[in-house]
């Protein structure tokens, strides 16, 4: 057991002890007595103690007695057992704990506390523990053999809660912890793997805990710097502040979710100060209560308060001063929603940044300036829209083959950030003749090679596999119609009577010849998938379901997904329940098998864009030995400004 041992400063007089509760029974909530501060006399002390109240067979007031073999489990940290003890603090999380008293009354404590832990077979090591003293302090001996430490340097459930110098050193120590595992991760040979770890086990999340606890007090920036530093190893991407801005914005977003430290830690600790006030009456005794709860007097929120990193946002500012007054945190989800609103402004302010700096650049003028601005809001929006994302970080329940390639997820993540994929322009190899520009626009909208519809049939695939699993029967790519056999739709099955044909469609939202398309997407997310399934397949299909005896047993869907992956709200209606039908027949939830199989369908649309592009010329393939794979491999050179580097592929077919 790790147990945080903190006495008050010598001299101060304890609290009111109170009648002991019965070992026997644990105590859900704290007691109403906690409630209340308590009277201060005139003198500005405590008033004199009553004598304590004793329950029958409780023995001695201040230690409760360890209950017999087979009783419940020791009371908990909102037991009664705080009044008992004459403490001013304790509260406990699993084995880790933390009490506070006077230095006699917590050596008592503690020893009737390793007398019941005996009883059911615990014990203490006081070798883990910490007792945090004032200078001068005499240890009492029921208190010998704790590793002592200065009053300023409390530690608890691995947060610091000291002074302000010894949070910082504390969060440096830390903070350099997190930087070697970014280096570790960074380090490993299949970089969909590393860009997920990254995300999940590193960054933010290795430091969140942090920031609740120390706030504004240490600049958490050298985390963001190690994050960017580790993405750019994994990927081989020199992120410039626009990227990296948009990388560090939440996934539904358009972003990586690689969350900014620097810009969430004020927040995080506001909230957790919040959340904390709520259980300071389970947690202190009346007599600290009232001090404990002056947030007008502690440095360390005060200054997340004031972080300048907040000023640009009014609108979460405004609604921290509303928690203030009403000290209602949003039911503990303060931190949630107040990043959230974060994000969204920062989003916000990064469209209009990113828009005016290619004004300022003067590469473009009148038209060309303004569709490019229409196409970078249409990229954000696009990669924003449900399930498009899908693939960006794998799934740990699907097909390990579900990963991308190192070269084809340094391509991914350079079109999802708007960077370029090539140093110069050069002629399209796929079909000789367009010109492969550094942004890959030609290569996605380039219909020769045959690689579109690989894509295409990836994803036909993919669909009628999971409509086979839900018991569908689908028939792939045959005649269906009465009236005609040259239309061949690319699944169809009967579904309660209706026959429901389906066409799978693939549309680039960002091609210069039809600007209307990115418009579309840069009003909502899968704009320009639903454009293109208006336009060219709801007419394709009307008029040959007219002509069919039944036409109301007929029903035509498009399926029509953008190159970020944003599907129009028709396909999305269609795949979900396609979805719930295999989980029915697999025996797991509806959200499962849908998580699965936008997971697969987002995947087919990352990597076949991907390949289309690398195979257009923006990336040159060569021969290499991808380190942690044995024989050959194809790799791709992929180009960034100032230097190359070579990214190695999937193993070749020998």
């Amino acid at each position: 057991m790790h147990d945080v041992v903190v006495p008050p400063n010598p001299g101060e007089q304890p609290p009111v002890p109170a009648a002991p509760a019965s070992s026997q029974a644990p105590v859900e909530s704290a007691p109403a007595s906690l409630g209340q501060p308590e009277p201060l006399d005139a003198a500005g002390g405590r008033p004199t103690p009553p004598e304590p109240a004793q329950a029958p067979g409780s023995g001695d007031p201040a230690v409760p007695p360890p209950p017999p073999v087979g009783s419940p489990a020791a009371p908990r940290a909102t037991d009664g057992a705080l009044s008992q003890a004459g403490l001013d603090l304790l509260t406990f999380f699993l084995d880790d704990g933390a009490a506070g008293g006077e230095l006699d009354t917590l050596g008592h404590w503690l020893q009737g506390f390793e007398d019941r832990a005996a009883a059911v077979g615990l014990s203490l090591n006081r070798g883990k523990c910490r007792l945090s003293v004032a200078p001068g302090a005499t240890i009492p001996e029921a208190l010998q053999g704790i590793e002592t430490f200065p009053l300023d340097d409390i530690q608890h459930l691995g947060v610091p809660c000291g002074s302000p110098e010894t949070m910082r050193a504390f969060v440096e120590e830390a903070a350099k912890s997190a930087e070697r595992k970014m280096r570790m991760i960074a380090s490993l040979p299949d970089a969909h793997v590393a860009l997920t770890l990254l995300k999940f086990c590193a960054g933010f999340v290795s430091v969140v805990h942090l920031m609740r606890a120390v706030g504004a007090v240490f600049d958490f920036a050298c985390i963001d710097q190690a994050t960017q530093s580790c993405l750019a190893t994994i990927t081989g991407i020199e992120t410039d502040a626009s990227a990296w801005a948009l990388a560090s914005l939440p996934v539904r977003l358009g972003g990586l979710g690689l969350h900014s430290c620097a810009d969430t830690a004020a927040i995080a600790h506001i909230a957790a100060t919040f959340d904390g006030e709520a259980c300071l009456p389970s947690l202190v005794t009346p007599y600290v209560l009232p001090h404990a709860m002056l947030l007008d007097e502690d440095d360390t929120f005060l200054a997340s308060l004031e972080d300048p990193r907040l000023a640009p946002f009014e609108s979460v500012l405004e609604k921290i001063q509303n928690v203030l007054q009403a000290r209602d945190n949003y039911g503990g989800r303060g931190q949630k929603v107040w990043s959230a609103t974060v994000h969204d402004e920062r989003r916000k302010a990064l469209l209009i940044s990113m828009t005016e700096e290619l004004g300022r650049s003067g590469r473009l003028q009148g038209s060309a300036l303004a569709l490019k601005q229409v196409q970078v809001r249409a990229r954000i929006q696009s990669c924003s829209a449900q399930h498009a994302s899908a693939w960006l970080y794998g799934n740990a329940e699907a097909d390990p083959r579900l990963w991308l390639s190192p070269a084809e997820l340094a391509v991914a993540i350079r079109l999802r950030l708007g960077l370029p994929i090539a140093p110069m322009p050069s002629i399209c190899r796929l079909c000789g003749t367009g010109s492969a520009d550094v942004d890959g626009v030609h290569a996605r909208s380039c219909f020769s090679g045959g690689r579109r519809t690989r894509m295409h049939n990836a994803l036909r695939d993919v669909i009628a596999d999971f409509a086979r699993r839900g018991l569908l029967a689908p028939a792939v790519e045959r005649p269906v119609f009465s009236n005609t056999e040259r239309k061949r739709p690319d699944i169809s099955y009967v579904r309660d009577g209706t026959t429901v044909v389906l066409d799978v469609a693939v549309t680039f939202p960002l091609q210069p010849s039809n600007p209307q398309y990115a418009k579309r997407a840069a009003e909502k997310p899968g704009g320009a998938a639903t454009a293109y399934a208006t336009a060219v397949k709801e007419g394709k299909y009307r008029g040959i379901i007219d002509n069919e005896p039944n036409p109301r047993e007929w029903l035509a869907v498009p399926l029509v997904v953008d190159t970020f992956g944003a599907w129009c709200p028709g396909a999305l209606t269609e795949l979900r329940q396609i979805a719930r039908k295999s989980a029915l027949r697999e025996d797991r939830t509806a959200s499962a098998a849908c998580q699965d199989f936008f997971h697969q369908l987002s995947f087919q649309v990352a990597q076949g864009v991907a390949r289309i592009v690398i195979a257009s010329g923006g990336a040159r393939p060569d021969e290499a030995v991808h380190p942690g794979a044995g024989g050959s491999v194809t790799a791709s050179r992929v180009f960034l400004p100032g230097r190359t580097c070579l990214l190695a592929g999937q193993p070749r077919s020998q």
